[in-house]
């Protein structure tokens, strides 16, 4: 089996923080290779305490683009798995691995977050913002460690500063964090930076296609939705290969069967998100100054809520 079968970057956190179009961006560049889904969650066992599969299987996800200098793949829950989900990236794909994190403003990933795992029917449909808060709050920590209740870790999922410290200390200079307010303001600048970082040409930023379309949408009848859902699934490889194929046909369907969200406008529960995560955002703050990022978003900067509190990411 051969090494070039392996990544040497990984996408590795957080949950609709703008990490799809971050992988799709970096996927038309021409000296990096991507998996062949987008999240492989080959070492997610890692974070629930499961059994580890096979690598084979692993190593097929980037065959076809062994001859690349950077292979990855995008598996954002890898980022809460601590030292042992580590551990298992270190010991499996070597010293060279390079680790990227894109981080959003708490309250809107968590709302989207939400709005996603309504999209997807894992919620009812009459489930209230509020609601899900209220749940999230009285889930304990054993049991947001169970792999079955990852839909209710949205609440711990922004608590952003409460992992990052083991992946600074695993990683240090090997480990990238981009901002989503970033990406979505400027994305040529960010991928620049990129492309820096994991050791490709960053003139290639100018050439990215950035009509990368990734937003959560509601939907009118669960029916139609289950039938898209599977279909997406079952056909990810291919629409990986073909995205302005996908494209079209998501901008049909949703004229179909979407519409737009209705939970983010609540200010109560939104105050609420704010007042909880202000005492995370200000450690946030602290420890990204601490390893050398001067540049902030404004949610890290200042105790008022960010400006893209409730949009989607990129």
């Amino acid at each position: 089996m051969n090494e070039q079968t392996l990544p040497n970057l990984i996408i590795a956190g957080v949950n609709k923080a703008g990490t799809t179009s971050l992988f799709a961006y970096l996927a038309q560049h021409p000296q990096a290779g991507a998996s062949a889904v987008k999240e492989t969650c080959h070492f997610l066992p890692l974070r629930y305490g499961e059994p580890m599969p096979g690598i084979q299987d692993y190593h097929a996800q980037f065959t076809r683009v062994a001859d690349k200098p950077v292979r990855f793949e995008s598996t954002p829950g890898y980022f809460y798995g601590g030292q042992p989900l580590i551990d298992g990236l270190q010991n499996a794909l070597g010293d060279d691995l390079k680790i990227v994190l894109v981080f959003r403003e708490p309250v809107g990933r968590l709302v989207s977050f939400f709005n996603f795992k309504k999209s997807t029917l894992e919620f009812p449909a009459d489930l209230s913002l509020a609601g899900y808060v209220k749940r999230c709050r009285a889930m304990e920590d054993e049991a947001l460690r169970e792999r079955a209740n990852n839909p209710w870790f949205g609440l711990e999922g922004g608590k952003y500063t409460d992992y990052l410290p083991t992946w600074i200390e695993a990683f240090g200079g090997r480990l990238k964090i981009v901002f989503a307010e970033d990406l979505r303001r400027d994305p040529r600048g960010v991928l620049r930076g990129l492309f820096e970082f994991v050791g490709i040409d960053p003139e290639q930023a100018v050439r990215i296609d950035l009509s990368i379309e990734n937003k959560s949408t509601d939907y009118r009848f669960a029916g139609a939705q289950r039938l898209a859902l599977a279909l997406n699934r079952a056909g990810e490889r291919f629409w990986r290969s073909h995205p302005k194929i996908k494209q079209s046909l998501r901008r049909m369907y949703y004229a179909l069967n979407g519409r737009a969200f209705e939970t983010g406008s609540d200010p109560a529960v939104l105050d609420e998100l704010h007042r909880f995560y202000e005492p995370y955002n200000e450690r946030l703050a602290e420890q990204l100054r601490g390893a050398g990022y001067d540049k902030l978003p404004d949610w890290l900067t200042k105790n008022t809520p960010g400006a893209e509190t409730v949009g989607e990411a990129v």
